[in-house]
């Protein structure tokens, strides 16, 4: 995955100043089934926004985050989930394939997706569901124009990423975007919440830079209540082919 380091060290304020991925982790459970085939992986659990809700349709699910303090947390919040410590693109097998895979707010960090949805194919029933979620192109759109070398990895379009799951063995049933949106009192406040729940690669260029790009995205983006940063959320219900 694109290097992303506060997401461990930031764990506890995860579970307070992630907004939009609890939004989008709501958004997405709505299309869970009423009864998901076991057993079910989620990837990217984090400190189980989505989990919460897939324990309503699966009693046996296996949670699964790259950060041992996301799981800890996950874990003390929702034991009835089995959680386990594993990066999304060499997640445990299991003994009796998995018949339906869950991720919310994890793909888009992906260095090799194709790879990593082979693999998911590769662990999973014959029949198994894929049921997804993740941010695309048009996230933050106006500050990253303003400054795009500010984006953590490549931003792709929602069609660009059913293409890349249909390549790796996915058959896409049904998929959505929505546009959540965050309002701050300034693009340095919008970029703190960011920051604060560990979504942050390391910077590649100077303060000086930033503070430029900072005062041009306020000038753009903001309205009466404040300056307006939409979020662009992909859902996918895919089959395995």
């Amino acid at each position: 995955m694109v290097a992303a380091p506060e997401f461990d060290r930031r764990a506890s304020a995860y579970g307070v100043r992630a907004r939009v991925q609890q939004d989008a982790a709501a958004w997405l459970a709505e299309w869970l089934p009423r009864e998901c085939r076991e057993p079910a992986l989620e990837l990217g659990a984090g400190t189980g926004f989505f989990t919460r809700h897939a324990l309503r349709s699966a009693r046996q699910v296996v949670a699964t985050d790259a950060s041992p303090r996301m799981v800890e947390l996950g874990r003390a919040a929702l034991p009835l989930a089995e959680w386990t410590v594993a990066g999304a693109e060499n997640p445990p097998a299991s003994p009796v394939p998995y018949r339906t895979i869950l991720t919310s707010s994890l793909v888009q960090w992906l260095t090799e997706p194709v790879s990593a949805f082979r693999r998911w194919h590769e662990i999973s029933a014959p029949d198994a569901l894929f049921l997804g979620g993740w941010f695309v192109r048009g996230t933050m759109e106006e500050f990253v124009s303003t400054c795009p070398e500010s984006a953590p990895f490549h931003w792709r379009s929602a069609e660009e990423w059913l293409v890349l799951l249909n390549e790796a063995g996915w058959k896409v049933k049904r998929s959505e975007t929505k546009i959540f949106q965050l309002t701050h009192d300034s693009s340095a406040a919008m970029l703190r919440e960011i920051h604060d729940v560990g979504a942050v690669a390391p910077r590649r260029f100077g303060t000086g830079r930033l503070r430029a790009a900072l005062r041009r995205n306020d000038a753009k983006s903001r309205s009466q209540a404040g300056v307006v940063t939409p979020f662009v959320f992909l859902r996918v219900e895919a089959v395995r082919a």
